[in-house]
């Protein structure tokens, strides 16, 4: 025992004086000056060796102070461990004057601790909780600050954001913290595929930020990291707001605050789908950093992603001078994704185009978030639409129109959102008609949807004809009112001029021979089916056009007849997909007459069919309207193994699925960075 007490007396000593030391040769003792290694190494060993003997010395005298003030103490090293470690790895990278200014804060940290000591003292398990919900804010601060910094702008504004945001996300922390250990015990996370899914979804995250970063052009560092110069500062300021928190909770508990909140309504819903939320929330970042990453000005000069419009629709949307849209089936796009996103672009300066990427970003966590709800409200199964809610944010579709910035996730947030109402089988029509204006407004063909989801949820055959006569009526009104708040920046749908140049895009299979007809059926399906849950590795187009090349991703190069195709561990998740889908389809026609779900799902796949139709008919780059029924058949099959929800062993085959699938869909986002990273960077 004194063996081992001895090692952790020597050990500590050279720690410390290692840091201390080390810290001091880089910033006053001209470091970098010395050529040879033996000087350096001379430089830093002596002074080292004196220290850790002077504080070998001193270590029973210190071991007794600790022992009378231990969680003190124990708090103010854990803080100085934080700002020593960062002082070994970061003095070149941080300016002089910040860093200093940086240990200058270390020597302060005891006086601050004092006042929140005995209270810590008292309750260390509290504080342990705490401490950790810090710890994840001081992450997710990081990447905020990081994030917004151009928008911050200064130092000043970095320090405000970061102490209100700290203190604020470090009490709400705590709680969650507390929530999830209190699960780990005896809830949710105590089933091991739920920790492994909570657990992969960050290292999802992770990866697709080292994919992203493989490609300077398209995402740097400095996007998702602050810059050093104010690194310093930055941490001073976190672990000071880290300590006011620990304040901040006491009042909030103490003045009860926290009781009130626990009556509410909304906190009883967040309590209830924290998975959810939690799924939600990740996808919401690992969206963003595909978005980061994609959202490029040369998506308006030399690239074309599956016949996108993107470039133009991130000017439409963020610019304080926008654009004309004279697109007739996006009726209401102005009047309420334009105004959703300059919502944000208030708080992003001359930064505005960072504003869409938000948006799109927030939506496409919801969608998760909804497809939680969808498949909780369906089954009482927390476990079986976690899965789900993952499944969904993970296929192709959702990481990349979730993470663009066009319409295409705005349509299916709304038809998501009307088929949770279908699914609460909400009749109002105060509630049903605004809903459907959305998803008519967002794209004019999207109300089929609805109306055929209410057409099978027994909503009746004249109540339905007087629901559609509204909406169309209302949404005739509403865009007459957007072209007069934007005018000669939007066409009308009811108009035959402005409705005709759709047909540009439409040829109808009854003018097709036989051969081109099948050609149309295997694309539709192969699309409908395949790619929007399993993505491929993508055809690329290169054309050499002046002043610069162009490059056209796509899932279907007509002129050489070429597919997007599946190659290698691809297969996997595709076969997966494939069986689960013949599963459902099987067990959705054994039990036509006895589930309770045969409405929805017979919505579901009427939107299915109407999908099909339309597309048989309408568009090139048939990838481009994936959105729209992904979440149709990921609903479909959770409602159709709603008697398998609960068996460990079928959620098990679920979850190595999406495993896979995840996989899967990295290598996808993957591949499309990479073919777009030399044009991205030639602009």
């Amino acid at each position: 025992m004194k063996f081992f007490q001895f090692l952790f007396r020597v050990g500590f000593s050279l720690l410390t004086a290692f840091v201390v030391t080390f810290s001091s040769a880089i910033i006053f003792f001209g470091y970098s000056g010395y050529e040879t290694v033996l000087d350096r190494i001379f430089l830093v060993s002596v002074p080292t060796l004196a220290i850790a003997f002077l504080l070998f010395e001193a270590f029973p005298t210190l071991w007794h102070w600790l022992q009378q003030r231990q969680m003190t103490v124990l708090i103010a090293l854990g803080m100085l461990a934080v700002i020593g470690g960062a002082a070994v790895v970061l003095p070149i990278a941080v300016s002089t004057v910040y860093y200093l200014g940086w240990m200058a804060f270390a020597l302060t940290l005891y006086a601050l601790m004092l006042p929140v000591a005995p209270f810590i003292e008292r309750m260390p398990s509290r504080f342990w909780h705490y401490f950790l919900g810090f710890l994840l804010t001081l992450i997710f601060v990081y990447g905020a600050v990081g994030f917004l910094a151009d928008p911050l702008g200064s130092i000043f504004n970095v320090l405000v954001f970061t102490v209100v945001l700290t203190i604020i996300g470090s009490v709400f922390g705590y709680y969650l913290v507390r929530r999830a250990m209190n699960s780990l015990r005896g809830g949710f996370l105590r089933q091991p595929l739920n920790l492994l899914l909570a657990f992969v979804l960050p290292i999802f995250l992770l990866a697709i930020i080292f994919v992203g970063l493989q490609f300077p052009p398209m995402l740097l560092r400095e996007h998702l990291m602050l810059p050093m110069e104010w690194f310093g500062l930055f941490l001073s300021g976190a672990l000071t707001a880290g300590v006011w928190g620990f304040g901040a909770l006491e009042q909030f508990e103490v003045r009860g605050f926290h009781e009130r909140l626990a009556k509410t309504k909304f906190f009883e819903f967040i309590k209830s789908n924290l998975p959810g939320v939690y799924a939600g929330g990740m996808f919401f970042l690992i969206n963003l950093v595909i978005a980061r990453a994609l959202n490029h000005p040369a998506l308006s000069v030399n690239t074309v992603l599956f016949e996108s419009d993107a470039g133009p629709w991130l000017f439409i949307l963020g610019s304080p001078t926008g654009d004309a849209l004279n697109r007739s089936v996006h009726p209401l796009a102005l009047t309420t994704i334009r105004s959703l996103v300059r919502v944000f672009t208030i708080f992003m300066g001359d930064h505005w185009n960072l504003a869409p990427i938000l948006v799109v970003s927030a939506l496409s966590g919801l969608c998760v978030f909804m497809a939680w709800i969808f498949v909780k409200r369906a089954t009482e199964k927390s476990s079986y639409a976690f899965i789900f809610a993952v499944m969904l944010g993970s296929t192709a579709a959702h990481l990349f129109f979730g993470s663009l910035t066009d319409t295409y996730i705005f349509g299916a947030t709304s038809l998501i959102f009307f088929f949770l109402l279908i699914q609460a089988k909400e009749t109002r029509f105060g509630v049903l008609v605004p809903a459907g204006v959305l998803v008519f407004g967002i794209t004019v063909t999207n109300i089929a949807q609805g109306v055929i989801g209410l057409l099978f949820n027994k909503f009746g055959f004249w109540r339905l004809v007087r629901y559609c006569v509204m909406v169309i009526a209302v949404g005739v009104v509403l865009t007459a009112f957007t072209s007069m708040v934007y005018p000669r920046w939007q066409t009308f749908f009811f108009v035959p001029a402005d409705l005709a140049f759709e047909t540009n895009f439409v040829k109808p299979v009854y003018e097709s021979p036989t051969e081109r007809l099948i050609e149309r059926f295997k694309l539709v399906s192969r699309t409908m089916v395949l790619y929007g849950v399993t993505g491929p590795k993508p055809v690329e187009v290169i054309a050499n056009k002046d002043p610069r090349p162009t490059i056209d991703l796509k899932t279907f190069d007509a002129p050489n007849n070429a597919y997007a195709s599946y190659k290698g561990f691809a297969n996997i998740p595709l076969v997966l997909w494939l069986a689960l889908l013949a599963g459902a389809l099987l067990i959705f026609m054994k039990s036509i007459r006895s589930s309770v779900h045969i409405p929805l799902m017979l919505g579901l796949l009427g939107s299915l069919a109407f999908n099909f139709i339309l597309h048989m008919n309408y568009g090139t780059e048939l990838f481009l309207y994936a959105l729209y029924w992904t979440y149709l058949l990921v609903f479909f099959l959770a409602l159709a193994f709603t008697d398998f929800a609960g068996k460990t062993w079928f959620e098990s085959i679920l979850t190595v699925f999406v495993l896979a699938l995840m996989a899967n869909n990295i290598w996808f986002i993957f591949v499309i960075l990479r073919g777009l990273a030399p044009f991205f960077a030639s602009v």
